[in-house]
């Protein structure tokens, strides 16, 4: 059973205060604005809250932040939490219509943006006439930097408790319809434990924040850094020059990123150029990772420790880590159960699988949110007698070390036959031509679905596709060979970056 005796709420207001008392003048944020000590977060965060409070937001009404990589971010949701208030986080590349339905479902008290998104969605912004704003560098009564740089006249401290709502995210999942995930100060005091007990994190660490801010990463690496005391660098943008000068210059210890990350580093021209000695831990994540990728990078950087870490916005978010001592010998896998968490396979009559065998991952514990935001009808579907359906496929060794396999709705059934689209592409990544690779089903009359697969060659490479089918022919069952292949410069990715499964899109020119 898991252990349920840190069943504590995580105050990130509260924590931050603790933190600038203990290191006033450190520099906890480093990013394009500049550096910002821990005394100064602390100040410009409660120079917000208090203007949030005398403007009338209350405990418990939601703000929105729709903004970029920025400390802007960072300030705008530590503020919202010494309110007492929600935090609504918000993808800041939505726009149109799609941002208007998400506002619509998430019935803002306040919105804080930044002004150089206003271009693309000021006509959306326009249908929402009554909802407040605050703009990062923006003018008169909308001046975020007004309100950050003056104290408010007072400000009277909320009592929150540990299940209070403290942070809702949205997520589309598989069918397209945003749903706010609502996590309470329970939820968010996990991933600073995890770091804690499982990766031993402390004071010295230096956080990359490569991934939008404007999902989980933003809020749990905030958290993160003022529970130890620790410094986060935030880029705004994704390239790998900049990630390595950043390393290069501001000593980062830590970061994690998707697969695609990690294939832009090994692909700069330049990257034994960078000193990137002060990195001991790197963390792939996100979707199912390509065990020849963290090969690669081992062997391009060996002083760093290379690891998996598995989870979704609903489990706040880790559900599994792998122990940094084990990253060598367990490099192919998603890692253990996190502190406090308890996971099962099953199968789809929601038997418990054996040892070994391929099943839906199920989880229960401390992490696991409160619900869906104003949709129990749907959290019903997804969390039933206490624990979450997550929706992938994975199995268990016999060290209580979890594989990936693919989400089960993109498991390709053909003739009968299941085929773990993860399965595949690892295969084409073993290619030593193929530098990134997706699977995908193609409807078909006879068989339900064939398989196709699309490839981005490293640079420089050629091979044809008649190549790929013979290595892989030589290497996996029949049915699990792809029946096209399509070679292309690059794949499409969502905002989070996984990789898109469109036939349509992917076999088009």
């Amino acid at each position: 059973m898991a252990d349920d005796s840190h069943q504590v709420g995580f105050f990130a207001a509260d924590i931050l205060e603790r933190s600038a008392q203990k290191f006033p003048e450190k520099v906890a944020l480093i990013s394009r604005e500049g550096e910002l000590t821990f005394k100064e977060v602390r100040e410009r965060a409660a120079n917000l809250a208090g203007h949030m409070q005398s403007e009338g937001i209350r405990q418990g009404d939601r703000v929105g932040l729709l903004l970029p990589n920025s400390s802007a971010f960072a300030l705008g949701y530590y503020a919202t939490q010494k309110t007492g208030a929600v935090t609504v986080v918000l993808d800041a590349r939505l726009k149109g219509r799609e941002l208007a339905g998400v506002l619509r479902d998430a019935d803002l008290s306040l919105l804080m943006t930044h002004k150089r998104l206003l271009a693309d969605n000021d006509a959306t912004l326009g249908e929402f006439g009554q909802l407040a704003r605050w703009v990062v560098d923006g003018e008169g009564e909308q001046d975020f930097e007004k309100r950050l740089s003056h104290p408010a006249e007072c400000f009277v401290p909320p009592e929150p408790q540990p299940t209070n709502d403290a942070l809702i995210l949205y997520t589309s999942g598989t069918t397209g319809e945003p749903k706010g995930v609502v996590l309470n100060h329970i939820n968010l005091a996990q991933f600073p434990r995890c770091m804690t007990e499982v990766c031993k994190t402390g004071a010295n660490e230096v956080l990359g924040c490569i991934l939008p801010m404007s999902h989980i990463s933003g809020p749990i690496q905030c958290n993160e850094i003022v529970d130890k005391g620790g410094t986060l660098v935030i880029f705004d943008q994704m390239n790998p020059v900049t990630l390595l000068e950043g390393i290069q210059r501001h000593r980062i210890t830590v970061f994690h990123g998707v697969p695609v990350i990690f294939q832009l580093l090994l692909g700069a021209a330049n990257l034994k150029d960078y000193d990137t000695t002060s990195v001991s831990l790197a963390a792939m994540m996100g979707t199912t990772v390509p065990l020849p990728l963290m090969r690669a990078f081992k062997k391009s950087q060996p002083h760093i420790k290379v690891i998996q870490g598995y989870g979704l916005t609903e489990s706040s978010p880790l559900i599994t880590l792998t122990d940094p001592k084990d990253a060598d010998a367990k490099m192919a896998s998603i890692g253990k159960s996190a502190p406090g968490v308890e996971i099962k396979i099953v199968d789809e009559r929601g038997r418990e699988a054996p040892e070994g065998e391929a099943g839906e991952i199920i989880t229960r514990g401390p992490h696991v949110m409160k619900g869906y935001f104003r949709r129990p009808e749907v959290t019903a579907e997804r969390i039933r007698n206490g624990w979450l359906y997550t929706g992938d496929i994975g199995r268990c060794d016999s060290d209580g070390y979890y594989y990936h396999l693919g989400r089960k709705d993109d498991m390709i059934i053909t003739g009968g036959l299941n085929v773990y689209p993860a399965e595949v592409e690892n295969m084409l990544s073993e290619h030593p031509q193929v530098q990134e690779a997706v699977v995908f089903p193609i409807p078909d009359s006879k068989r339900g679905n064939i398989i196709g697969a699309a490839v981005v060659l490293r640079p420089g490479e050629k091979t044809a596709e008649r190549d790929l089918l013979t290595f892989l022919r030589s290497n996996l069952a029949n049915f699990k060979v792809p029946q096209k292949i399509k070679i292309r410069d690059s794949l499409p990715h969502t905002s989070s970056g996984k990789a898109v499964r469109d036939a349509s899109a992917l076999l088009s020119d």
